[in-house]
């Protein structure tokens, strides 16, 4: 027979079920934290995975010096490693275009080979948010847009990271992390999660690293390079120039100098010069004023060019030189020293005063001939004008000729019409009708005569200044005189005038070359006697002239 539980009992069995509960609670909590242990465990391990697969690619990657070596172990590093499908590096070359350099992964023919020559622009829509200063992008199968779905087809990946790696302003290379449509279930997923971002972050950041000093030892020893052939031009130039190359003290001593000045100052070497030369303004210049004008100039200017002085060579000889120096300052302004060119112009100095002797000869000459000249143009035109007068003289005489003959008809008429006088009075039918006819005819007769004399006059008028004057008068009169001589000749004469010209000159000399060019036809036709001689004038008139 069951007993009745009583008060106590049932209070205690209803203690014993909530701390069951509690315990079944407490257990279940442990479990929970037992899984999430184990999750983060599992997380842990991973990391310490990711730290050792780092640790190790950076021990790898430390001995190298070769950025294309890096680029390679590392999309080799997200391959096998992080286990994404597919990993690409491209660098930036000339232009600034980014050229993939290395690829990993698996990758159909095809496909690997349009990767392998993508080239992508700096101004292109997907690196604008990289270069505008974006630490990464992340292209999810959800992600849309234009440029995302170009770049997709571009790099053959449907989820993707891209990294800028390098810290300049401009990415040095670029890092793409990613998995294709196909493939993306079996390998490690692109996810904008903390642990996947930490993950790309520390290799980026090792990679960056590795790339930033690479670039730097490189662009080193580039420099430095570039330094020791500059240098090695310098030098070569320095040993080899024509022209002697020096660096001195403003006391007076030499810091360097080349092969070229010891030979041109009479020294074997620059050793022996720089030993011996230890006061330069007073061993080397025959005269300090040279010196002191050539540092005052420095000291106005800063500089010298074709500053011209005479120096002394070892064995005392004297050479003029051209000397190019510039004065070298310190920080505080100070002058260090003084470098400069010097270059011998002996030989020029001596044909500058060979040029100032010819030309001072030539002043000479020139000037002696200039008097003979002179004199001979003077005598030259006295010979003119004794030509000049022999020529009107000859023409004179010519027109003397013509008004003789001209004159000996009329001096005939004149006789006759005096002896019909004196006979007409004999037979005493003389009236004075008929004397005023014998008068009137014997006053033409003596008028023509005159007129011959003017004409004469005028073509013999001396000149005195330039007239305007019309060439049909002058012509007319010419003709007039040699009327007689061209009929004596049988020479007929023609004008034909168009027009009345005139012109401005000396109006005798005028009548001179018009004279001596009738006279000279008539000579010429005299002389070859033509059938029927003539001479054609023609006189045409332009614009009144």
């Amino acid at each position: 027979m069951r007993q009745k539980q009583g008060p106590a009992a049932k209070g205690d069995l209803e203690a014993l079920q909530r701390e069951h509960e509690a315990l079944d609670r407490q257990v279940k909590r442990l479990i929970r934290a037992e899984g999430r242990l184990y999750e983060y465990q599992q997380e842990l391990d991973a990391q310490l995975k990711e730290y050792k697969g780092l640790y190790d690619l950076n021990r790898r990657l430390n001995g190298s010096f070769d950025i294309t070596h890096i680029l390679h172990e590392t999309v080799a590093y997200v391959t096998q490693e992080l286990e994404y499908e597919r990993a690409i590096f491209l660098r930036r070359g000339e232009g600034s275009s980014y050229r993939v350099c290395a690829l990993d992964g698996f990758y159909e023919p095809v496909e690997k080979a349009e990767v392998a020559g993508l080239v992508v622009e700096p101004d292109e829509p997907c690196l604008a948010p990289l270069l505008a200063g974006k630490e990464y992008m992340v292209c999810l199968p959800a992600s849309g847009g234009e440029w995302v779905e170009q770049t997709r087809a571009r790099l053959h990946l449907n989820e993707y990271f891209i990294y800028p790696l390098s810290i300049h302003d401009v990415p040095e290379a670029l890092l793409v992390v990613g998995n294709s449509s196909g493939n993306a279930p079996f390998y490690r997923r692109v996810e904008d999660t903390p642990a996947a971002l930490l993950t790309m972050g520390n290799l980026v950041g090792l990679i960056s690293s590795l790339i930033d000093n690479q670039i730097f030892l490189e662009r080193v020893t580039r420099a430095r390079e570039q330094e020791r052939a500059a240098e090695a031009r310098y030098r070569s130039i320095f040993e080899n120039a024509s022209e002697g190359i020096y660096q001195r003290y403003p006391d007076g001593r030499f810091i360097d100098a080349n092969p070229a000045l010891a030979h041109m100052l009479g020294y074997a070497s620059p050793a022996e010069l720089m030993t011996e030369v230890i006061d330069i303004q007073r061993q080397l210049y025959t005269d300090q004023a040279y010196h002191d004008e050539l540092v005052r100039q420095l000291e106005a200017n800063g500089r010298v060019d074709g500053f011209e002085a005479q120096m002394r060579r070892k064995d005392g000889s004297i050479m003029w030189v051209s000397l190019s120096m510039r004065q070298v300052r310190g920080s505080n302004g100070e002058v260090l020293f003084y470098e400069g060119m010097s270059e011998e112009i002996t030989q020029r100095k001596m044909a500058e005063d060979l040029l100032r002797e010819s030309e001072r000869q030539y002043r000479e000459l020139s000037e002696a001939l200039e008097q003979r000249v002179m004199e001979a143009v003077d005598e030259l035109r006295q010979k003119d004008k004794i030509l000049i007068l022999q020529g009107r003289q000859a023409v004179m005489g010519e027109m003397l000729s013509n008004i003789a003959h001209q004159w000996r008809q009329p001096l005939n008429l004149l006789a006759l019409q005096v002896q019909d006088l004196q006979m007409t009075q004999k037979s005493a039918v003389l009236t004075e009708e008929y004397v005023e006819k014998s008068v009137g005819n014997s006053m033409r007769i003596i008028r023509e005569m005159s007129r011959t004399i003017d004409d004469f006059r005028y073509f013999f008028m001396p000149d005195k200044e330039k007239l305007e004057f019309r060439i049909s008068e002058p012509l007319a009169r010419a003709l007039s005189l040699l009327e007689g001589s061209f009929k004596l000749h049988g020479i007929r004469v023609e004008v034909d005038q168009t027009g009345d010209p005139a012109i401005t000159g000396y109006l005798g000399e005028f009548i001179q070359v018009l004279l001596n060019i009738l006279i000279n036809a008539r000579e010429a036709l005299a002389a070859r006697n033509p059938p029927n001689p003539f001479i054609r004038i023609t006189l045409l008139s332009k614009a009144g002239r």
